[in-house]
C-alpha cells in the first residue's frame, strides 16, 4: 500500500466499523524550515481565536502528507502560498468545529480513540506493533495520527448532531456491485507503478510544461530506459524510492481517473500521460490477475462505506457553510 492512498483506505475502513468516518486535519510540528526567520503574525482570527503564521507553517508538510503530494512544492514560492492557503482554510475548519463543540460541551475521549483504533487494527489483522509500524512509514507519527483520529471522530460527531446523515440507498450498493463484479463473482487485481509530474504553477502555461516534461520521460521508457530508474531519478510522487511502484490494487482503491486509466491496461502497456489532481502520471501495470471476489457481502460493505464518505464529506461541508455563516471569521494571509 502506498502513501497514494493512506488515509482514504483508513477511511473507508472506519467507515465499515463505525456509522460515519471522513478526513480531517493533520496537525503537528515540523522541522524548522528556511522561512523560520519570518516574524510571526496573525494570519487569520476566528472569532476569539487567532491562526499564527508560525502555526500555519507548522500544519503545511504534514498537511502535504494526508494530501499525498510532495513537501517539496514548499520550495517554490508560487507553490508555496497555494499550499500554505488551503492549509489555512483546514485551520478555520477545525477552529469551528472545535469551538462548536465547545459550546455544547463535546468532545472525545482516549479511550474513545484507542476503541476505534482497537477496531481498526482488528480490522486489518495487525498487532498494535506491526499498525504503528504500518502508520510511521508514511511519515506520520503514531501521536499525530492519535490525534487526526480524535479530529476525525469529533468532526463526526458535531455533523451527526447537527441532524445530518450520510445514508445510502441499497439501490445505489446494488448498481455499484452489478457495475463492478457483474455475475462472474471475480475481480481484477494489476500491480501498477508511476511516475508523476507535479504541476509547477497555475494557467495553461504550467500544464503544458508539465503535460512536455511527462512526455519527454515517457518517451525515454519507450526508447529503452528502464522504467525504476526513470522514477527514481525524475518522479514527485509517492513510490518514487521503489521505482514508482505503488502496489496491487482493485478496482475502488485508487483515484478516479488514475485507475480508469490504469484498468484499461494491459501489464507491459505505458499510458499516454494522465492528468489528476496530482499532476502528470505515465502508468504502467506491472502484472494482471483475475480473482475470485471476496464474499458479496463483504464487497457491498465496502460500496457502503465508499458512498458513505462521500455522502458524509457533502455533509461536513454543507456544516462548515453554516458555521462560518454564523461566525467572526478574518483571513489575512
Amino acid at each position: 500500500m502506498s502513501r497514494f492512498i493512506l488515509l482514504r483506505t483508513f477511511l473507508l475502513a472506519a467507515l465499515a466499523l463505525l456509522a460515519f468516518a471522513g478526513a480531517g486535519v493533520i496537525s503537528a510540528a515540523m522541522p524548522a524550515t528556511a522561512h523560520a526567520a519570518i516574524i510571526d503574525r496573525v494570519v487569520a482570527q476566528v472569532n476569539d481565536e487567532i491562526v499564527t503564521l508560525y502555526e500555519l507553517e507548522n500544519e503545511a508538510r504534514t498537511y502535504l502528507v494526508q494530501q499525498g503530494r510532495s513537501a517539496r512544492v514548499l520550495e517554490n514560492p508560487e507553490r508555496r502560498d497555494e499550499v500554505l492557503r488551503e492549509v489555512l482554510d483546514d485551520l478555520v475548519n477545525r477552529l469551528l468545529i472545535n469551538q462548536a463543540a465547545a459550546e455544547v460541551g463535546e468532545s472525545v475521549s482516549d479511550e474513545e480513540v484507542n476503541e476505534w483504533m482497537r477496531a481498526l487494527r482488528q480490522q486489518q489483522g495487525l498487532d498494535e506493533q506491526q499498525f504503528m509500524q504500518m502508520v510511521a512509514q508514511y511519515g506520520i507519527d503514531f501521536e499525530t495520527y492519535r490525534e487526526v483520529v480524535r479530529d476525525n471522530l469529533l468532526r463526526m460527531r458535531m455533523v451527526s448532531l447537527s441532524g445530518r446523515s450520510a445514508t445510502v440507498a441499497d439501490s445505489e450498493i446494488d448498481s455499484i456491485y452489478r457495475r463492478r463484479h457483474g455475475s462472474s463473482g471475480t475481480e481484477r487485481y494489476i500491480r501498477v507503478r508511476h511516475i508523476l509530474v507535479e504541476v509547477d504553477g497555475e494557467g495553461e502555461a504550467a500544464e503544458a510544461a508539465a503535460r512536455q516534461r511527462a512526455s519527454e520521460l515517457r518517451a525515454m521508457v519507450e526508447e529503452g530506459a528502464d522504467f525504476a530508474e526513470v522514477a527514481r531519478e525524475h518522479s514527485e510522487g509517492p513510490g518514487q524510492d521503489q521505482g514508482g511502484m505503488l502496489g496491487e490494487f482493485r478496482r475502488g482503491q485508487l483515484e478516479s481517473t488514475f485507475e480508469q486509466a490504469a484498468f484499461a491496461m494491459e501489464p507491459g502497456q505505458l499510458s499516454e500521460p494522465v492528468r489528476t489532481p496530482f499532476g502528470y502520471h505515465i502508468i504502467e501495470v506491472v502484472e494482471s490477475e483475475e480473482r475470485v471476489a471476496q464474499a458479496a457481502a463483504e464487497q457491498r460493505a465496502r460500496i457502503r462505506a465508499e458512498l458513505q464518505e462521500q455522502a458524509m464529506n457533502r455533509q461536513i461541508e454543507a456544516y462548515l457553510q453554516t458555521l462560518r455563516a454564523k461566525a467572526y471569521v478574518d483571513i489575512r494571509y
